[in-house]
């Protein structure tokens, strides 16, 4: 089973909801939770274990244009990364994508260049595995495409997704080929906005869904949806000190309902 949680505006709790998932199934399926929020994955902090264990790094091949060497290129670079000034090939390495349409019939030969890692951290009954691109990198669909993929090697019964915020490219590469989607959002006029924009996404790829509020509570403003999560402190507190909140058996009976769903039960 491979259940992305996810959601068109960032802060409404997809992390936090992914993280107490992960804590519910673990306790009796073997579970994997992927981090492909890869630009600021926070899920180490949520679940209190900072120091993981890096495992492999990302590279992309990129051109390696030498100075005083003249190359017969096509202009068929759609990022911009390289620009043919004076008969000189200028490459802007920050906007290369690495898709290598640049060395088709030329003379341009590739260089690998790192663009981020992959970590992880055992449990007793599951992983948690971490995509996180290097500082400034601008390029960061392969680290969730090669996160991902890592993550689904371990082949765990449950495989919880946790996506980056909007409705670009990473959040696409990471909602493809899960069984269930998880829309989280929040009672406020904008992120209710949003989240139409991730209902269609999700719908296009024909994925089945549901909608959880969370922080239900806050307003009286009127949303439709399938389940639950109220504004309370305590989340907030164990938020704070990397906790799960299912110590609290009313807090718990939230996530319970969606698990079932995720596992066909009810």
């Amino acid at each position: 089973m491979i259940v992305a949680v996810t959601g068109g505006k960032g802060g409404t709790g997809k992390s936090t909801l992914s993280s107490n998932l992960f804590f519910y199934f673990v306790e009796n399926y073997k579970t994997a939770l992927i981090d492909c929020d890869v630009e600021t994955p926070n899920l180490p902090y949520l679940l209190g274990c900072e120091n993981l264990n890096p495992i492999k790094d990302i590279f992309i091949e990129v051109p390696n244009i030498e100075e005083g060497k003249t190359y017969n290129y096509n202009n068929v670079c759609k990022e911009g990364a390289l620009l043919k000034v004076r008969n000189k090939l200028i490459f802007v390495e920050e906007l290369c994508s690495g898709c290598k349409a640049c060395g088709i019939n030329s003379n341009i030969t590739f260089k690998k260049r790192s663009i981020g890692k992959i970590y992880e951290k055992k449990f007793d009954n599951g992983y948690l595995i971490v995509g996180k691109s290097n500082l400034g990198e601008r390029k960061t669909a392969k680290i969730v495409t090669e996160t991902k993929k890592y993550g689904l090697s371990k082949h765990c019964e449950i495989n919880i997704i946790d996506t980056a915020a909007g409705t670009h490219c990473n959040v696409v590469r990471a909602l493809i080929n899960a069984d269930k989607v998880i829309i989280v959002t929040e009672p406020t006029p904008f992120s209710i906005s949003d989240a139409k924009r991730i209902i269609k996404v999700v719908e296009k790829l024909n994925i089945p869904y549901k909608i959880v509020l969370n922080r239900y509570g806050i307003s009286d403003l009127k949303i439709n949806y399938d389940f639950k999560i109220p504004y309370d402190k305590r989340i907030v507190e164990c938020y704070c000190k990397g906790e799960s909140f299912l110590k609290y058996d009313d807090l718990r009976n939230y996530v319970g309902e969606i698990a079932n769903w995720i596992l066909g039960i009810g």
